[in-house]
Parts: C-alpha cells; sequence; structure tokens
C-alpha cells in the first residue's frame, strides 16, 4: 500500500500546483553592446576590437566593411562569435567600418553597434599593391591595383618604371584590360602609360610619364590613390599567391631619379 499511496501523493501535488514560470521570449531584455575599443587610427598589425554585452547576450554577430575606394567591399561577411573581441591581422591600408550586435536568439536581437577606424601601416612614399591580400576562386579574374602611398606634392613623380612578376602557373595577366588609375585621370597633364608584357607572360613592365603644359610647371603625380590598374586570371588551386613589385625607377620633377621612396610593397592572392 506505501507505493501506491506515494504515487497518488504525487498525482496530486503537481496537478495542484502551478506550472513552472519559463522566461518568455517578450520579457527577455533586448541584447546590448558596447564599443570597448578606443583608438582609431592603427599604425601596427594585427589590430583588436572589443566590445561587452548585457546578461541577455549569448552571442554576437559581426562583420568588417572596406569603406575606401577603389574597391569598397565587405573585408569580413558576417559571422558569429561567443568571444567579445576579435583580431584582424592582415587589413589593408584605409578606412573600415566594424559592425556588431548582440542576440539572445533568433527572435530577440539587439540593435547594430558601429566602429570606424583607419588603418594606416604603410609608411610613404611608397609604392604598393592594392588589394595587399586578396580572396578568389580558380577562373575568377581580379583587378590590382599600383597604388602610391603618401606621396607629398613637393616630391611630385614625372617619370615611373615598374616591374610586376608573378608565377604563370598560378595567375595569368590579361594583357587587354590594362587602365590607369584615379591620380593619373584626375591629372590635367599629358600621360603614357606603356604597359609591356614578357613572353613567357611572367612579368609585366609599366612605363608611366607625365609631360604638363606650361602652366604646370613639371608638376607630376602625387597623392595616395590608384595610379594604375591590371587585370589578372587565377589558374590554380590553393593557397597563397604572390604578386611581386620586383623593380621601381622613379624620376621627380626635375627629372632626377627619386632615391627617397620606400620598399614598395607587394601583394598576395589567397585561392579557396
Amino acid at each position: 500500500m506505501r507505493k501506491p499511496l506515494l504515487y497518488i501523493l504525487a498525482i496530486f501535488f503537481f496537478c495542484c500546483e502551478e506550472a513552472p514560470d519559463f522566461l518568455a521570449v517578450d520579457s527577455v531584455d533586448a541584447p546590448v553592446v558596447e564599443i570597448q575599443t578606443s583608438e582609431t587610427i592603427f599604425t601596427e598589425l594585427p589590430i583588436e576590437i572589443e566590445w561587452e554585452g548585457n546578461a541577455t547576450t549569448r552571442e554576437f554577430v559581426y562583420k568588417l566593411q572596406y569603406v575606401d575606394s577603389p574597391t569598397a567591399h565587405n573585408w569580413s561577411e558576417l559571422d558569429t562569435t561567443s568571444e567579445t573581441s576579435i583580431t584582424f591581422d592582415s587589413l589593408d591600408e584605409g578606412n573600415y567600418t566594424f559592425f556588431v550586435h548582440g542576440l539572445y536568439n533568433q527572435d530577440v536581437i539587439g540593435d547594430v553597434e558601429t566602429f570606424s577606424f583607419t588603418v594606416n601601416a604603410i609608411f610613404g612614399p611608397a609604392l604598393r599593391i592594392y588589394p595587399l591580400n586578396q580572396t578568389a576562386n580558380v577562373g575568377d579574374e581580379i583587378d590590382v591595383y599600383l597604388y602610391f602611398e603618401d606621396v607629398l606634392e613637393e616630391f611630385s613623380v614625372t617619370g615611373l618604371h615598374v616591374d610586376i612578376q608573378i608565377n604563370s602557373d598560378e595567375l595569368e595577366f590579361i594583357r587587354d584590360q590594362f587602365e590607369s588609375g584615379e591620380l593619373i585621370d584626375s591629372f590635367p597633364g599629358t600621360i603614357y602609360p606603356n604597359p609591356s608584357y614578357s613572353n613567357d607572360n611572367t612579368s609585366v613592365s609599366i612605363i608611366i610619364g607625365v609631360v604638363d603644359d606650361i602652366n604646370q610647371n613639371g608638376l607630376g603625380i602625387y597623392g595616395t590613390g590608384s595610379i594604375a590598374k591590371i587585370r589578372l586570371k587565377v589558374l590554380t588551386c590553393c593557397g597563397g599567391q604572390n604578386i611581386n613589385i620586383n623593380q621601381i625607377d622613379v624620376l621627380n620633377f626635375n627629372g632626377d631619379p627619386y632615391n627617397n621612396f620606400n620598399d614598395p610593397v607587394s601583394g598576395t592572392v589567397t585561392v579557396e
């Protein structure tokens, strides 16, 4: 008799007791995220962005957007983490916006917080590849820019000879797709871009000359931005493939060799 009596008492207890009051979705405080990083100009890599969430923030959704020319794009697509920081170690020069919001579940999502910052880790005057690293798939055609970094007006360039080298088993120059860049297009003088490709398609020699009209007094190209664009086709997978600047000869506004340029900065393509 003892066991049946216990069962009866248990049934009576649970029938009379109110059901547990589980936390209703609409009673959850909205997730809130606050950016903790205060630095907005980074002169060294890697960089770390930190944030905090309130008690109902179980996960964080983030992305990083590159907002500069010549190609604004999402540097990091939407991703999710339970951490409260993220480190980026291969960012290009320029301006970025970081987006992050918290979520309790798929129905309770917090407002998006943004954080804008600048990467300035390459010091000019210099010539570099832009983007420093980009991602592609086999068969893709990608644009690669020759980019001036911090060339001052008083040290403007009137002549430039650049050799860019690739591995022809990995990448291929698309020869009819050479274009002058934004700095050249905005300049009022006469421009002579003249790319010459090697027979084995492993390098391109680019000669850029600038001849000003008399009112310009010999002023050449200066500033920060693209001066030329080449197009490449990705041939093989996988991993990193190099785009090397092997030679650079620069003339200043007097027509003399310009020896104040820093070492050129080459780029890579990561093939997935």
